[in-house]
């Protein structure tokens, strides 16, 4: 079949779709990026008269709904958006034969496996609509059987611009609020930036298809995250205090342990994702950047509730 476009990606307004555009555009690929303007995602001739026009290559399907509390106050409409829009993307995907990468998350493992690495192939069980929501997305993609759709499954992403963690702590921070955070979930951070490179790989190598993992190396608590970020940002003498899970109350639950084990995705790039303070370190100045030009640009995107990450 005719190809018009390397890529199709689609939330490219979002955190993680922006920086892919900017990364797919460095390396050569011509590559659409759609949003809910362009492909709203909860119409089916919507996302395959697009998918029909631009006829990609490859589609890297990052568009979702992923505030946690708000999918369990909207379940259907986390279940039609997460998962009933992801195999509409894979259908029209597969109809015009092109390759796809869904990115889903820690949240489909229920965070009992303490101590060990979920490997891909580990006991589904997720807590929430989210991760209930994401995992009917996996299994519409996994359903096709091909070589070249990918479940990429990823964990607390952050990256420079929209709503982040470490820009959530800073600004709490600098405004002189006080800081308690949960020590009781231990994952791995992922910064979009290599997130995208690691997803951008996958297109390039063409390895086997089905599930894989990928986070930054290293795990924290939030706690320790928090503290990492206010260090990573020159403000060490920052007081972090703590709390559980269980204190904030909030409607839908998170795993405890969701340390995702990469090994897999390593293998076939031949290299982990850098640590996670790493990353952070490119974050923070990053994120200064992007601040200043979101200030600057009058009447930016703004996410909606549900679309915005909420942690």
């Amino acid at each position: 079949m005719t190809t018009y476009c390397d890529l199709l990606i689609t939330g490219a307004a979002g955190q993680l779709g922006r920086t892919l555009m900017t990364q797919a555009k460095a390396l050569g690929l011509n590559a659409v990026g759609v949003d809910v303007a362009e492909m709203p995602l909860d119409s089916r001739e919507a996302i395959e008269t697009m998918v029909q026009k631009v006829r990609p290559s490859f589609v890297m399907h990052c568009g979702a709904i992923t505030n946690v509390d708000g999918c369990e106050a909207e379940p259907l409409v986390a279940y039609r958006i997460n998962g009933m829009a992801t195999a509409w993307v894979a259908e029209a995907a597969a109809r015009v034969d092109a390759g796809m990468v869904y990115v889903s998350t820690d949240f489909v493992f229920d965070g009992t496996l303490e101590g060990t690495p979920y490997p891909v192939d580990s006991a589904i069980k997720p807590l929430s609509v989210y991760g209930a929501s994401k995992r009917i997305g996996e299994e519409a993609v996994l359903a096709h059987g091909r070589d070249d759709f990918y479940v990429i499954r990823t964990s607390w992403v952050f990256g420079p611009g929209g709503k982040n963690f470490p820009r959530a702590i800073l600004n709490r921070a600098r405004a002189g609020g006080a800081l308690k955070v949960v020590t009781d979930q231990v994952g791995r951070p992922t910064m979009t930036h290599d997130l995208a490179e690691a997803m951008l790989d996958v297109f390039k190598l063409k390895p086997a298809g089905g599930i894989y993992h990928a986070a930054n190396e290293g795990q924290c608590s939030w706690h320790q995250f928090a503290v990492d970020t206010l260090a990573a940002a020159g403000m060490k003498n920052i007081d972090v205090g703590v709390q559980t899970a269980a204190d904030l109350n909030l409607p839908a639950a998170r795993p405890a342990w969701s340390v995702l084990d990469t090994d897999k995705l390593a293998t076939v790039r031949g290299k982990h994702l850098p640590h996670y303070l790493d990353a952070l370190a490119r974050h923070v100045p990053l994120d200064e950047a992007a601040q200043a030009d979101a200030a600057a640009t009058p009447g930016g995107a703004s996410s909606s509730q549900l679309r915005g990450k909420q942690y």
